[in-house]
């Protein structure tokens, strides 16, 4: 963040619950050394994804607010080509872009997450993925609050958010390259299966069909083919994931 060529008005870190020795080292580095563009909030212990970032986005002083997660990369020019793109676009209220996974360093797996870039087929693409890379999005503070901002679940935090959004009207844009390189490691894809993923992917998709966004046939293909995928043994959802799911 700190080699951005257009630079942030504030930097907010969530800690969620307590920290080792080491990161909070590294926060009060850069906490003292940037005294009034870091804002620190600590949670007490760890409350999930959810609850953080909700808790941040609350915090935050300005309107439009970026998402990064930690242990990602940004381009150094992606807020300067966010901002340009929000100034000439100002009725967008949700920007994002592509990512580029890695693993020891950019580049090294040569993998992309394209999502569609305007609002109409962006919506078309919520009815089945999230449609959003959320390390990448750049939006409105107001109007993901009136929304609701993130619920408090552990998971599909970002993907519910934008579905609301959109739903009370925001507009969703994503600009078609790659502006953020996404780490992966940590065992991402064995982390997306089991019995909870496939309760909280029927949940949310039971949200959209309650609410009129699916269809009965839309939901129950969604329900049915999310639930297969989650129960997938790990390397062939590595597959999937390398051949479908990214390009």
């Amino acid at each position: 963040m700190l080699f951005q060529t257009v630079l942030p008005e504030e930097i907010l870190i969530v800690a969620d619950g307590p920290l080792t020795d080491q990161l909070d080292e590294v926060i009060e580095k850069y906490t003292t050394e940037h005294e009034r563009l870091f804002t620190v909030v600590r949670l007490e212990r760890n409350m999930g994804m959810g609850v953080a970032m909700d808790t941040g986005l609350r915090a935050c002083r300005n309107e439009w607010v970026a998402r990064m997660d930690s242990d990602d990369l940004a381009i150094p020019e992606r807020f300067e080509k966010q901002v340009k793109f929000l100034q000439d676009h100002p009725k967008v209220d949700i920007l994002g872009a592509f990512i580029s996974e890695f693993g020891a360093e950019p580049g090294d797996i040569g993998r992309e997450r394209r999502v569609p870039e305007y609002h109409q087929d962006i919506c078309r693409y919520m009815k089945k993925r999230n449609p959003m890379n959320h390390m990448t999005v750049f939006f409105r503070k107001k109007v993901a609050l009136a929304a609701g901002s993130y619920w408090h679940n552990r998971m599909l935090e970002d993907y519910h958010l934008w579905y609301k959004m959109m739903k009370a009207g925001a507009i969703l844009h994503n600009i078609q390259e790659v502006l953020v390189h996404a780490r992966i490691g940590n065992d991402m894809v064995g982390r997306r299966r089991g019995m909870a993923y496939i309760r909280k992917d029927i949940e949310f998709f039971r949200l959209m069909r309650n609410e009129g966004f699916l269809s009965a046939t839309e939901f129950y293909k969604n329900a049915v083919s999310r639930a297969l995928v989650r129960m997938l043994p790990k390397g062939l959802l590595q597959v999937i994931y390398k051949t479908v799911l990214r390009k």
